[in-house]
C-alpha cells in the first residue's frame, strides 16, 4: 500500500493511524530521521531513552520507564558505606 502525505507549513508529516496501529507505535514515541546515500528519507523507531544517561541502546523497561543495561550495572555496583 502506498501512502502519500503532504508536508505541513511547519515541516511535519503525520504517520497514518493504520500504520501506527500496525507497528504498535504509541503517541510520544521518538523516531530517528536519516538521509540515505540515494536521497531517501529513513525513519527508524526509537523505543525510548534511559532516564539516567539518555542512551537508546540496550534498554530495559521498568514501570513504564527505560533504563539502559549500563546504568543498571552501575546501580548494582554502588556500595553504601
Amino acid at each position: 500500500m502506498i501512502n502519500e502525505k503532504k508536508i505541513s507549513k511547519s515541516g511535519s508529516i503525520t504517520i497514518p493511524s493504520h500504520l501506527r496501529r500496525e507497528l504498535g507505535i504509541e503517541n510520544g514515541e521518538k523516531v530517528k530521521i536519516e538521509i540515505a546515500n540515494n536521497g531517501q528519507i529513513l525513519l527508524s523507531r526509537i523505543k525510548g531513552s534511559c532516564i539516567l544517561c539518555h542512551s537508546n541502546e540496550s534498554l530495559v523497561k521498568v514501570d513504564g520507564k527505560y533504563i539502559c543495561k549500563n546504568c543498571i550495572a552501575k546501580i548494582y555496583d554502588i556500595r553504601f558505606d
